[in-house]
């Protein structure tokens, strides 16, 4: 019975904390356009589990409901339910939730989440680039393509050629030679240029006018391409409504991560829980690592 309470609540406010046990959360993943393979994946979303848990009394009120019973009976009701559900939980066998996926415990006393795929009547979508005579140009940036001076992240590995916007040496050194050879000309041209009979006849030599010389032109230095660093967030939760996205970053505060930040989207229909991070284009995909080994969720790049 308790596994059919966990799998109402979720779907009525997006989590679920479940006493002693942990929290679910259905986490909402954008829609996505590979420019490698030309589709579009649809939203969809998933559920997701953590150990942490903090009692919201949302459980409580459930069974209070359900059963027509007051606060005080529904708690009995509630420990009686955890009670049975940790005992099944120790005896090794795994926990079928309705809807969301199944729970065990692993051989370290670990609770392990196997997440269920929700239904979704949505299939990918092949699309073709429409090309118009007015369309900005496209510039591909490793595994980033900058349009209008906007950037946007794609997960698919793009073939790009390893050693773009890597230092290379000869971008000092041939400048340098070039100014070198200049000023070796320079003071060597005396030597180098004939020098000019001497006159014997008696009259007055004829005075030339003075040649000026002219230093060689040399080449200016070519300052080696700058890659700046930018700015993005690497989004791990999404929610439909504000207030669940508070509740949700208030949790996060209260247990330590002090790094996440919340922000909505442009047309402020989703929330966002992010952590921000500044830097090159190509260290985005480390920074999506370290996100989703810390938090044990999908994510993706916002900017």
């Amino acid at each position: 019975m308790l596994q059919q309470y966990i799998t109402e609540v979720l779907f009525k406010q997006q989590t679920c904390s479940l006493p002693q046990v942990g929290t679910f959360t259905i986490q909402h993943i954008p829609a996505h356009f590979s420019v490698v393979e030309q589709v579009l994946t649809p939203p969809r979303q998933q559920v997701s589990f953590e150990t942490r848990w903090e009692d919201d009394g949302s459980c409580l009120h459930w069974i209070s409901q359900k059963e027509n019973l007051i606060e005080s009976v529904a708690s009995l009701k509630l420990e009686k339910y955890l009670q049975e559900f940790r005992e099944n939980l120790q005896s090794g066998q795994p926990i079928d939730l309705p809807n969301i996926g199944s729970l065990r415990l692993d051989p370290l006393g670990q609770v392990r989440f196997t997440a269920q795929e929700l239904p979704d009547a949505w299939q990918p979508l092949e699309l073709a680039p429409v090309l118009r005579h007015d369309a900005a140009p496209k510039v591909l940036q490793g595994t980033t393509e900058v349009v209008n001076q906007e950037i946007v992240e794609y997960t698919e590995a793009v073939l790009e050629d390893e050693s773009r916007g890597r230092f290379r040496w000869w971008w000092v050194v041939l400048p340098l030679a070039l100014i070198g050879a200049g000023a070796a000309a320079w003071i060597f041209k005396d030597q180098l240029m004939p020098q000019a009979p001497a006159n014997t006849s008696p009259e007055p030599a004829a005075v030339t006018p003075p040649v000026q010389d002219s230093l060689p032109a040399v080449a200016e230095p070519v300052a080696p391409p700058v890659s700046d660093s930018i700015n993005y967030f690497v989004v791990f939760q999404t929610f439909k409504t504000k207030e669940t996205a508070e509740k949700n970053l208030a949790k996060r505060i209260s247990w330590g991560h002090s790094e996440v930040v919340l922000f909505a989207s442009k047309d402020s229909t989703l929330f966002n829980l992010a952590v921000p991070f500044r830097s090159l284009p190509a260290d985005t995909a480390a920074a999506k690592d370290s996100v989703a080994e810390k938090f044990k969720m999908l994510v993706h790049i916002a900017y």
